[in-house]
């Protein structure tokens, strides 16, 4: 005859109601947010403003900041690309955004577009110096590269100059530079809509990072 088990007995051997709900949570597949989904979502609502405050904050010059956001997110949008990392290569190209910056190699204003490239893209000007024409011209040297590289990084390396160079430590620091700037940008500009009201959701440590829209028949990732 079986061993009879008492309703006490059962009572201690049931898991807590509450650690039941926890191991269940815990079991539960965990959700992926994609952030660069977040960030569109919240220029759709907020338009440049976001892109205008976090660059503000770090150059200091609020007034001379909304052009370049606002070019910014208007050429992102046309190119299919997150605005954050056309606002990194931005920052890593020219972090004081002064639109009439030369360097010694010749290449011209904000996202540092050599001068062989302007009347190229369709652009309303080819003065290089001005703020429009420059991120015009700069968002579409970009997109270009991005479509014919197998990856984020390769993009960004040609976009430096860097075409048979690529493993080359200066190569390599420009890539993470404009990485790191444009997960930067993009977390305060989901920082400044959570603090607004206007967040789309909410994002996770787990987040994915995607640059191209995914609609994009030549989307890239990072890794």
């Amino acid at each position: 005859m079986g061993s009879r088990v008492g309703p006490e007995a059962r009572a201690r051997r049931a898991p807590p109601a509450g650690a039941a709900r926890k191991a269940g949570r815990a079991g539960a597949a965990r959700v992926v947010v994609d952030s660069g989904v977040l960030e569109a979502r919240v220029t759709e609502r907020m338009g440049f403003e976001p892109l205008a405050r976090a660059l503000a904050r770090r150059t200091g010059r609020p007034r001379e900041v909304a052009d370049r956001a606002a070019a910014v997110v208007r050429e992102a949008r046309r190119m299919r690309v997150s605005p954050s990392l056309l606002a990194g290569v931005l920052l890593t190209e020219n972090h004081r955004l002064d639109s009439t910056a030369v360097s010694s190699q010749g290449a011209v204003g904000l996202m540092q577009v050599m001068p062989l490239h302007a009347g190229s893209y369709g652009c309303a000007s080819t003065e290089l110096r001005e703020v429009d024409a420059n991120i015009c011209h700069g968002a579409r040297v970009l997109r270009t590269l991005l479509a014919r590289s197998s990856s984020v990084r390769v993009a960004l390396t040609r976009y430096n100059g860097c075409l048979g160079g690529t493993r080359t430590p200066r190569c390599r620091r420009y890539v993470a530079r404009v990485l790191r700037n444009a997960s930067s940008v993009r977390r305060e500009i989901l920082r400044i809509a959570a603090r607004d009201g206007a967040h789309p959701g909410r994002d996770s440590a787990g987040g994915t990072e995607r640059w191209i829209s995914s609609s994009s028949t030549s989307s890239r990732r990072t890794r």
